[in-house]
């Protein structure tokens, strides 16, 4: 019986675009994939691509949204060239903190719900994702979200891919919240960056993980403000590894250097998914096989061969 792989793909912002590329290795292999799970990008990505398995399909489709007028009329843009990373820097949070220390945006956010209105948002990420149910995708998909209300993960499976989708996606204070019922959702990777947590729940026998987190760097800090950061940043870290610590295979394209939004020249970012993901392909066969041969106990397996051993002498006599 062939075993059921799911796919975690994980959040990392315009690093995600990776995924595409992951996606496409395993395609070229002939790696069936049987569910899939996302988070943020990840999320994104995944129901993309479940709802229409061909990884260069959505590999030309998402470029041409990000041309697009939709695209270039968000401020994404205007907040990456702001704040080019430095190198003790780490990422989101630590983008937010400088841009509100410079004054930048801040008579925004202090007086709405995010630096990107709901009216924006919905604008710049329908357009992209199928109007379906997450019942109706090719391949079984599920995406995390994080419940502000009520401090809870949420981890869709069923009902509005694009409700499902731009919740897992609003990274707080970039995007608005997303209202479900009496949920206030936001982005999933506040509490699973790689969802390997819901792929185990999907009933999957192999996790393949995909991380486009980017490493720790040096810390540095002049300020209180900069320890707390870095403790937020470290917490993250830290239950990420112990979630990626449940995967079967945890595959980690070089993508690390890009800042979260960045989202020029994405055939760069699906190459380095798709290297990322050969690499790993003979470990995941591996497992495959392994996972597809029935267990049996080493003395079962000694007597096994041994039968075969004696069938054959005795039909040589």
């Amino acid at each position: 019986m062939e075993p059921k792989i799911c796919l975690a793909l994980g959040g990392g912002a315009a690093r995600g675009l990776a995924h595409l590329g992951v996606l496409k290795a395993f395609e070229d292999a002939r790696i069936k994939i049987h569910r899939i799970t996302g988070t943020s990008l990840g999320a994104l990505v995944g129901g993309l691509y479940a709802s229409r398995p061909d990884a260069s399909y959505w590999l030309e489709r998402v470029e041409q949204f990000l041309r697009s007028f939709r695209s270039r009329k968000t401020r994404l843009e205007f907040i990456r060239k702001l704040e080019q990373p430095a190198s003790n820097r780490y990422g989101f949070l630590t983008d937010m903190a400088n841009l509100i220390r410079k004054g930048y945006f801040w008579g925004v956010t202090a007086t709405s719900p995010a630096f990107i209105s709901e009216e924006d948002y919905q604008d710049f990420i329908y357009p992209l994702i199928p109007d379906i149910k997450i019942e109706q995708t090719k391949i079984p998909f599920g995406c995390v979200a994080t419940d502000i209300q009520h401090g809870k993960r949420v981890f869709y499976t069923r009902g509005s891919l694009r409700v499902a989708i731009s919740a897992s996606c609003a990274l707080p204070g970039i995007f608005p919240p997303v209202k479900d019922g009496t949920r206030l959702l936001i982005d999933g990777g506040w509490v699973e960056r790689v969802p390997v947590r819901c792929a185990r729940e999907m009933g999957t026998a192999i996790v393949i993980a995909v991380d486009v987190s980017r490493e720790l760097p040096k810390f540095e800090y002049t300020s209180g403000l900069d320890i707390v950061l870095r403790a937020d940043a470290v917490t993250r870290v830290y239950l990420n590894k112990m979630l990626l610590g449940d995967a079967d295979v945890t595959i980690h394209p070089d993508v690390g250097s890009r800042h979260w939004a960045d989202f020029n020249n994405p055939r760069e970012l699906f190459k380095e998914g798709e290297t990322a993901a050969h690499d790993k392909l003979l470990t995941i066969r591996t497992l495959v096989h392994r996972a597809a041969v029935p267990h049996m106990k080493f003395s079962e397996r000694i007597k096994t061969i041994k039968d075969k051993i004696l069938e054959k002498v005795s039909k040589g006599k």
